[in-house]
C-alpha cells in the first residue's frame, strides 16, 4: 500500500468534521516507538492563523542558506504527501515513508484508534523519525491546527513562534479572538528550569490577543519578543515579481529581495528575522549573506502563485478574512502593474481611484472560488467577488466542501454574474471560450483545488 493510501485509511480531521484529540494518548504512542521527538534538537514550533507556512518556509530557507541541515514539516500539501516533510528543501521519498510506516503500523489499534489514530498524528510521527534519523541541526515545525492539543506540541524545550491570529476554525477553537489566542498560546511550554526565562516570538496584534499571549508566557516563565520592535522593514519596490526591502534593526542594516508576493509577507519576514536574531544570540552562525539568500530563495506554491502568463492564471489558498484582505491587496497590486511590469510607477499607480481600479478589473478578471463548510466567506463575497467580470463557483475536492449553491445564496446580491460550475474542469471549459490573452483568472478559497487546477491547465494547454 502506498504511504498516502495508508494515511488516508486513518481518521483525517482535514477532511471530516470534528476534532476529538487526545495529546496524552499520542505521547504514550511515541514512547512505544522510542520517543523520536526527544532526539530532535533546536526545534522551532510555529502556530498562528495567518502566515505560519510562509514564516516556517523563510526560517527553514535562511537556516539552509547559512549552512545548516534543517528539517521542515508543513501542512497541508498541494500535490503530494511528501511535500510536507523536507530536509534542506528535498522531500522525503515514498520509500522512506514506507519504512517508517512499517515501524508505526503494529502499534496502531485500528478498532479503537488508540495511539497514533489519525492521519496527522502518523504524518507527524514520520517527520519526527525522519528528522531524528537524519540528525538535522534544526527542526522547523508548522502546527497543524490550534496549538495546545496539536500533535506537534510534544516538546519540553523549543522556540515557540506565533504569527498573526485571526478568525478561523471557530467551530473548533472558539468564537472569540481571546479563545483562539489561548489555543495558539498552548505551544508555549512550561519552563522547568528555575530562573530561566525563554523567548516567545510574535508580532504586535490586537489588544485581546496580546493580553492572552503575554499572560500565558508570563505564567510559563517565558518573555514575549515582538518582532516588529526588533526590525523595521521598509518596502523599496513592490510588484508581482517580488518585493525589494530595506531592513534595519537588531541584525544590522541591509537590503534584500523577498520572492513571496505581497506586502502581508513583511510581518512574516519580521518574525523570521527575530527568530534568526535569537539563534544568533545563542551562538549559531547566521550570516547576513545567508539571510539574504534564504529570503530570496523562499518559495511557497499556492500563495498568489502564477501558474500561467497568457492568460494570467493565479492560484491563492486564501480561506479566511485575514488572507482575503491580503489577497485584495495583491489584486490591487496586479492591476497597478499589469503584465509583470516593474513597479517603478508604484506611487502614481496607488493613487488610482477605487472606481478606476474596479472598472479595470471588471473588464478582464475572472474568479474561480471554492471553500470548505467551516469557512467564513463574508469578506470575500462582499469585497472580492464584485471586482470580477464573472465568478465561477466550484467544489474543492474535499468531503467538507461547501456546496456552490450555498455560496451562491450568500454572494448573488454582491455579484450578479455568478456561474455554478461545480468542478474546476467545468469552470475552465466555460472560461476557455470567453477569455482573451490579456484576461486574468484567479482561483482561490482552498488548498484542495490546486492539483486539479494544474492538471486541467496542462490538458487545455493554457500554461504558456
Amino acid at each position: 500500500m502506498k504511504p498516502e493510501d495508508f494515511l488516508n485509511s486513518l481518521v483525517n480531521y482535514e477532511k471530516i468534521p470534528g476534532y476529538k484529540y487526545d495529546l496524552g494518548a499520542f505521547k504514550e504512542f511515541l514512547k512505544k516507538i522510542g520517543s523520536p521527538h526527544e532526539r530532535l534538537i533546536n526545534v522551532i514550533l510555529i502556530a498562528g492563523t495567518k502566515g505560519k507556512g510562509s514564516t516556517a518556509t523563510m526560517i527553514h530557507s535562511c537556516l539552509v542558506a547559512s549552512g545548516y541541515k534543517a528539517g521542515l514539516f508543513t501542512s497541508p500539501h498541494l500535490k503530494k504527501i511528501t511535500e510536507r516533510i523536507k530536509i534542506n528543501n528535498q522531500e522525503i521519498t515514498e520509500k522512506e515513508m514506507e519504512k517508517y510506516i512499517r515501524i508505526i503500523k503494529p502499534h496502531i489499534n485500528f478498532k479503537t484508534r488508540i495511539g497514533a489514530r489519525t492521519f496527522f498524528e502518523v504524518l507527524t510521527t514520520i517527520a519526527f523519525m525522519y528528522f531524528a534519523e537524519k540528525k538535522v541541526d534544526f527542526a522547523v515545525l508548522e502546527v497543524g491546527l490550534g496549538g495546545r492539543l496539536d500533535a506537534t506540541n510534544v516538546f519540553d524545550i523549543h522556540i515557540p513562534v506565533i504569527t498573526r491570529i485571526g478568525y478561523d476554525h471557530m467551530n473548533l477553537l472558539g468564537n472569540k479572538l481571546s479563545q483562539i489566542a489561548f489555543e495558539k498560546a498552548g505551544i508555549i511550554p512550561e519552563s522547568k528550569v528555575q530562573n530561566e526565562i525563554r523567548p516567545v516570538i510574535t508580532i504586535r496584534q490586537r489588544p485581546s490577543v496580546n493580553r492572552v499571549l503575554t499572560n500565558v508566557a508570563r505564567q510559563r516563565n517565558h518573555r514575549i519578543i515582538f518582532a516588529d520592535d526588533l526590525h523595521k522593514v521598509t518596502i523599496k519596490d513592490l510588484s508581482i515579481k517580488g518585493t525589494k526591502v530595506s531592513i534595519k534593526g537588531a541584525l544590522g542594516r541591509f537590503d534584500a529581495i523577498l520572492s513571496l508576493i505581497g506586502r502581508h509577507h513583511i510581518e512574516n519576514l519580521m518574525i523570521t528575522l527575530a527568530v534568526l536574531f535569537e539563534l544568533r544570540k545563542k551562538g549559531f552562525k547566521i550570516s547576513i549573506s545567508g539571510i539574504k539568500r534564504g529570503i530570496k530563495n523562499s518559495k511557497l506554491p499556492g500563495r498568489f502563485e502564477i501558474l500561467s502568463k497568457k492568460p494570467l492564471i493565479i492560484y491563492d489558498v486564501a480561506h479566511n478574512e485575514d488572507s482575503f484582505r491580503a489577497l485584495l491587496d495583491n489584486i490591487r497590486l496586479l492591476y497597478n502593474f499589469r503584465n509583470l511590469q516593474p513597479s517603478g510607477l508604484q506611487k502614481r499607480a496607488e493613487k488610482k481611484s477605487d472606481f478606476a481600479f474596479e472598472r479595470e478589473s471588471k473588464n478582464n478578471l475572472y474568479m474561480i472560488f471554492g471553500c470548505n463548510k467551516d469557512k467564513e466567506i463574508n469578506y470575500a463575497v462582499k469585497n472580492l467577488f464584485p471586482l470580477a467580470r464573472e465568478v465561477l463557483l466550484v467544489r474543492t475536492g474535499n468531503p467538507r466542501s461547501m456546496e456552490p449553491a450555498t455560496i451562491y445564496e450568500s454572494a448573488h446580491r454582491y455579484q450578479k454574474n455568478i456561474v455554478i460550475a461545480n468542478s474546476i474542469k467545468n469552470a475552465f471549459l466555460y472560461l476557455k471560450e470567453r477569455i482573451e490573452k490579456k484576461s486574468t483568472i484567479l482561483i482561490f478559497g482552498s488548498f484542495y483545488m490546486y492539483n486539479e487546477c494544474l492538471s486541467v491547465i496542462k490538458r487545455m494547454k493554457l500554461n504558456e
